[in-house]
């Protein structure tokens, strides 16, 4: 039973569904850059033993605006994941959590284990944003673009100031890519907004930053076999399977793995070491 709350966090309201399952170790889901809970529609069905946690960051899904003067003020990654904890509280939640990011919501689940250690049992990034694709993107100043004022004004010096000092702990996680070739679906004017760079290029510079990444967590790396960035959507089996194989190690300090069968089954690929 997915029951909605409006939450006040310190002055503005997000809205956060919590479903109770048998095991009380939450699962939380941060969206992607833009984007609402219901990006994990069908995720959570496959988690119906878990206690999961969805919400929608300001001025986006079902959350108020920021109000003024907060709206105008740049806000890092690290700010957001603040956000994430005050929220999480209010909510009364167990702690520790498995923290589950996709995009830039990895990069935010980054920077919530860096500074709040003790409350992160696992990580799960789902096709994580990259340090250095972060850094050189000329993302939209306000998260929600326009048609969002209330949304944050993101800080991306910043933010990624705070990445590139962050202090992870030593915590279960894997990290999930997509299916090698998903820039080669790029439009012709997305592909200009990337030039010089080739399709092929940016594919092997996303694909190498999937591995850095899961390197440096030292987490379990899987490649989906044909979802391109939106994997909770086009590949939702697999992403369960991720977050299970993180909640288990969590649990039983175990190493992070998923059965070959199972593995085959949700459509994805563990790359050799």
């Amino acid at each position: 039973m997915r029951k909605f709350e409006n939450v006040d966090v310190g002055g503005y309201i997000l809205s956060a569904c919590v479903r109770a399952g048998d095991d009380p170790m939450p699962v939380v889901h941060i969206n992607a850059r833009g984007t609402a809970q219901d990006q994990w529609d069908l995720v959570l069905p496959r988690l119906y033993l878990h206690t999961t946690v969805t919400y929608d960051r300001p001025g986006l899904g079902e959350s108020a605006p920021l109000p003024p003067p907060l709206a105008e003020q740049p806000r890092t990654l690290g700010a957001l994941a603040d956000e994430l904890h005050r929220l999480l509280d209010v909510l009364l939640l167990e702690s520790p959590r498995v923290i589950v990011g996709h995009s830039v919501g990895a990069l935010i689940a980054l920077m919530y284990a860096a500074r709040h250690p003790a409350h992160t049992a696992g990580l799960v990034l789902v096709d994580c944003t990259t340090f250095e694709h972060f850094a050189a993107n000329h993302w939209p100043p306000r998260e929600g673009d326009d048609g969002h004022p209330g949304s944050s004004l993101l800080d991306t010096p910043g933010s990624v100031a705070e990445l590139d000092t962050a202090v992870l702990p030593p915590v279960p996680a894997a990290a999930l890519a997509s299916a090698p070739g998903r820039w080669a679906r790029l439009t012709a004017t997305d592909v200009a907004e990337f030039a010089p760079l080739t399709p092929q290029e940016l594919d092997d510079r996303w694909q190498q930053g999937q591995r850095l990444i899961a390197e440096k967590l030292g987490a379990l790396l899987v490649v989906a076999d044909f979802a391109g960035h939106h994997i909770p959507i086009e590949q939702p089996e697999l992403v369960s399977a991720c977050i299970t194989a993180v909640a288990t190690a969590a649990r039983s300090s175990v190493p992070v793995s998923i059965p070959p069968e199972q593995l085959r089954y949700a459509g994805g690929t563990c790359p050799a070491r």
